[in-house]
C-alpha cells in the first residue's frame, strides 16, 4: 500500500512537469501568407524561427515550417537557401506519418526551383516522377505550376496545341482556386502566342496578367511579366521595345529590391539562430532547476512516508506486545483458577498485582470502566482485560459480586 501511494504521488508530480502548449501550424501558415502578401518577409521569418525554436512541434509541423521558409527564399530569388530549406523540410517530413505526401510536395517544389534556374533536365526528372503518382497529394497551386511547366516544355518541342491545352488546364485550376497565380500561366501563354505569331493574344495575355498582379499587389509577378515581354521583343529583334521593357524591369526591380531583402533575411536568420541557441540553453537551465526542485520535493515526501511507515510499524509492534502480555496473563490466571476448582479466593491470600488491586478499589468506589481508565491513565480495553482476570481469579461473574 505504501509503495502504491508513492507511485501515485510520482505520477502526479511528473504531470506537473508537463507544460502543454497547443501548436497551431494552420494559424502560422495563414500569418505567413498574410505577411508575404505585403512583402513583410522579415516578420514571416521571425514567426517561423520562433515556431521552430519552441522545440515542441511535431515532425510534420516542423516540415511545414521549413517548407514555408523555403517559399520565402524562393520569392526573394535566393534559390540556394530555397533548396537548403527544402532538404531540411524533407528530413523532418520523412520522420512523420505522411511520407508519401512529403516526398511529392518537396519534389514539386524542387522542380519549380530548377525550372526557374533553367536547369530543365532536373525539373523534368522531378515532373516525370510526380506524373507517375497522378499528383495524388499535391495542392491546386502546385498542380497549376506543374501544368504550366509541362505546357512550356511542349511549346519548346513545338507541340503548340498540346502546350495550349496544358496551359488552359492550369488557367482553369487557377481561376477556381488561385486567381492571384494566373500571371504565371499568362506569362507562358505570352511566349506561346509569340511563337505562333498571334501578337494580339500575346499582348492581351500581358495586359490581363499585369492587371491581376497589380490587383493583388504582387510586384514579383509584375516583374515576371515585364521580363517575359522584354525577352519576347529581344527575340523578335525589336530592340526599341526590348529596351523600353528593360527600363520598366529596372524600375520594378528597384521597387522590389529582392537582393537587399534576401541579404536582410539571411542576416536575420543568423541572428535568430543565435537567439535560438540562447533560448535553448535557458530552457535547459530552467528544466534542470525545475527537476532539482522536483527531486528535492520528492525526496522530502518519500522521507515523510518512510517516517509514517516506521511510526505505524512501531505502534503495531507495541500493540502486539501488549496483547501478548495480556493474553499470557489471562492464560496464567485461568490455570490458577482451574487449580482451585472454582472455589472463592481470599484477596489477602492471592498474589494480585498492584494494578489489579487498584482496579478493585476503584470498582468498590462504584467507578465505571471509563473513569477507572482516566484515573489510572490506561485504556478502557486494558481495564476490561484486568477485570476479566480478576473475575476469573475470584470465580465471580459480574461487577456487583466484586
Amino acid at each position: 500500500m505504501f509503495w502504491k501511494r508513492l507511485m501515485i504521488l510520482w505520477v502526479i508530480l511528473s504531470s506537473l512537469a508537463i507544460n502543454a502548449k497547443e501548436i497551431h501550424i494552420d494559424s502560422l501558415r495563414k500569418q505567413i501568407s498574410h505577411y508575404n502578401d505585403f512583402a513583410e518577409y522579415k516578420t514571416s521569418m521571425q514567426l517561423i524561427s520562433d515556431f521552430l525554436a519552441d522545440g515542441r512541434a511535431s515532425h510534420y509541423e516542423r516540415y511545414t515550417a521549413f517548407l514555408l521558409k523555403a517559399m520565402i527564399y524562393k520569392k526573394l530569388f535566393n534559390y540556394d537557401q530555397t533548396l537548403h530549406n527544402l532538404d531540411l523540410a524533407l528530413q523532418e517530413g520523412m520522420k512523420s506519418n505522411r511520407k508519401e505526401m512529403v516526398q511529392q510536395e518537396v519534389k514539386a517544389e524542387k522542380s519549380f526551383v530548377y525550372f526557374d534556374l533553367q536547369e530543365f533536365e532536373k525539373a523534368k526528372q522531378f515532373m516525370k516522377e510526380l506524373e507517375a503518382t497522378g499528383y495524388q497529394y499535391l495542392s491546386a497551386k502546385q498542380r497549376i505550376f506543374l501544368y504550366t511547366q509541362e505546357g512550356y516544355f511542349l511549346m519548346k518541342d513545338k507541340k503548340y496545341g498540346e502546350a495550349e491545352k496544358n496551359l488552359d488546364h492550369a488557367i482553369q485550376i487557377a481561376k477556381k482556386f488561385h486567381l492571384q497565380d494566373l500571371p504565371i500561366v499568362y506569362g507562358k501563354k505570352i511566349e506561346l502566342y509569340n511563337e505562333t505569331k498571334d501578337t494580339e493574344k500575346r499582348d492581351e495575355m500581358y495586359r490581363e496578367g499585369l492587371k491581376i498582379a497589380q490587383k493583388f499587389g504582387n510586384v514579383k509577378y509584375e516583374l515576371y511579366l515585364h521580363e517575359i515581354m522584354k525577352n519576347v521583343f529581344r527575340k523578335n529583334q525589336d530592340y526599341q521595345k526590348a529596351f523600353e521593357f528593360q527600363q520598366i524591369c529596372d524600375s520594378v526591380f528597384f521597387l522590389y529590391n529582392s537582393s537587399s531583402n534576401s541579404s536582410k533575411i539571411e542576416l536575420l536568420e543568423q541572428q535568430m539562430k543565435t537567439q535560438e541557441y540562447e533560448y535553448k540553453m535557458k530552457e535547459k537551465r530552467n528544466e534542470q532547476f525545475f527537476f532539482v526542485i522536483l527531486s528535492g520535493l520528492l525526496i522530502f515526501v518519500i522521507l515523510i512516508f518512510i517516517k509514517l511507515y516506521l511510526v505505524n510499524k512501531q505502534k503495531r509492534i507495541m500493540s502486539e506486545n501488549e496483547n501478548r502480555i495480556i493474553l499470557k496473563e489471562i492464560e496464567t490466571l485461568t490455570n490458577l483458577v482451574n487449580k482451585n476448582d472454582g472455589s472463592k479466593v481470599d484477596l489477602t491470600t492471592f498474589d494480585l498485582t498492584q494494578r489489579q488491586r487498584e482496579i478493585i478499589e476503584l470498582v468498590k468506589q462504584k467507578k465505571n470502566n471509563r473513569e477507572i481508565a482516566e484515573t489510572l491513565f490506561i485504556s478502557e480495553n486494558t481495564v476490561k482485560y484486568h477485570l476479566k482476570v480478576i473475575y476469573n481469579i475470584l470465580n465471580i461473574n459480574q461487577r456487583t459480586e466484586l
